[in-house]
């Protein structure tokens, strides 16, 4: 599955050097991991019927919710 937030911005187009980059990238990170973990939350409490009008199944939810937040 690919979220809006696994597109990061690379440093220099954030203007962005030095220590600062690392900070940035470490920034993206962990909105990145928020993001991942907040969508799992919110499919696993999807209905069925929601499940069926999204083109997935339980067993389908049951993977991706047993993920940990780091793996994409």
């Amino acid at each position: 599955m690919t979220y809006a937030t696994d597109i990061q911005v690379p440093c220099k187009a954030a203007g962005v050097a030095g220590l600062g980059c690392l900070f940035w990238a470490s920034l993206q990170t962990l909105q990145l991991w928020y993001e991942r973990s907040r969508q799992r939350r919110r499919l696993a409490h999807l209905d069925d019927r929601l499940l069926r009008d999204i083109g997935i199944d339980r067993i389908a939810v049951m993977e991706e919710i047993s993920k940990p937040f780091w793996r994409g």
